[in-house]
């Protein structure tokens, strides 16, 4: 393979920036959810909000736990889409939102 001579906006982020979107894009990561179907290393799929199972969906846009993190990092409603595809702007306030919500995905 011959090296890239373009870099989008994901590659030229950091590699850990880069590892934890991939795995919010995969769901294969950390979160309870996949953790309990995948492993059985979580007691349950569900988040500690009790109120559906801890995926990157549910973190990054519904968690009633994360709501002050998430209203800093995106004052105003964002697509998922956007938070995991996006700009690199957009996707540097995805990491910056996992790392200030103190999460290991």
């Amino acid at each position: 393979m011959r090296p890239r001579t373009n870099r989008d906006d994901y590659h030229t982020m950091s590699r850990e920036q880069q590892v934890n979107l991939i795995r919010l894009r995969t769901g294969d990561n950390r979160l309870n959810a996949h953790m309990n179907r995948k492993f059985k290393l979580a007691p349950s799929p569900t988040c500690a909000c009790g109120q559906e199972d801890q995926t990157a969906e549910h973190i990054l846009q519904r968690c009633p736990l994360l709501d002050e993190e998430r209203k800093e990092v995106w004052p105003s409603p964002t697509p998922l889409q956007t938070k995991l595809y996006g700009s690199r702007q957009e996707l540097e306030k995805t990491t910056t939102f996992i790392t200030s919500a103190g999460l290991i995905v």
